[in-house]
């Protein structure tokens, strides 16, 4: 396939789940910072297209070589992809370590798909423990395998991003 950019358009979440994906970046600190990385979780900071101020949010990650993947589970609108489009340099922050980082915004779809695939294999040491599952979905609160199905099924239009460290903080 030739290069595309991604189109996945997904609505914004709204209620219990845009808070309890609010509360990441809020509580990322000592034990639970680490806690969280240990579950894929980093916290990115892109610098606004608008207002050119740093934005903070959480966003889960796939190691992969010397790079981190993160892929937007609601498409292209979502804040941080497009200020990232805006201005690709980042910082990352994973545990209490912190780097200065590019990101790349994957442009080839199968590449999106090679990727979304890796993702859910590696996706049982992530998002919230596999005991705890059950009880989010229970409370209709927050469904991780239905997510990662999603992207999955929506692999080749979802946005992917691959970011390189350069500097450690």
């Amino acid at each position: 396939m030739t290069a595309r950019p991604p189109t996945f358009v997904r609505e914004r979440p709204r209620g219990l789940l845009r808070l309890f994906l609010a509360m990441p970046p809020k509580l990322y600190h000592g034990p639970f910072a680490r806690l969280l990385a240990w579950r894929c979780v980093m916290l990115l900071t892109t610098t606004g297209r608008k207002t050119g101020l740093p934005r903070t949010t959480a966003v889960s990650f796939m190691p992969f070589a010397d790079r981190w993947i993160i892929f937007s589970g609601f498409g292209i609108h979502s804040n941080w992809y497009r200020n990232i489009l805006a201005h690709s340099e980042v910082t990352v922050r994973i545990g209490n370590r912190r780097w200065r980082a590019t990101a790349h915004v994957v442009e080839d779809p199968a590449r999106r798909r090679e990727l979304m695939l890796r993702m859910r294999d590696y996706s049982r040491r992530c998002g919230p423990p596999i005991a705890l599952r059950p009880l989010l979905r229970a409370l209709r609160l927050f469904d991780y395998d239905a997510e990662i199905a999603l992207a999955v099924a929506h692999a080749e239009e979802l946005p992917v991003v691959e970011i390189v460290p350069h500097t450690r903080l």
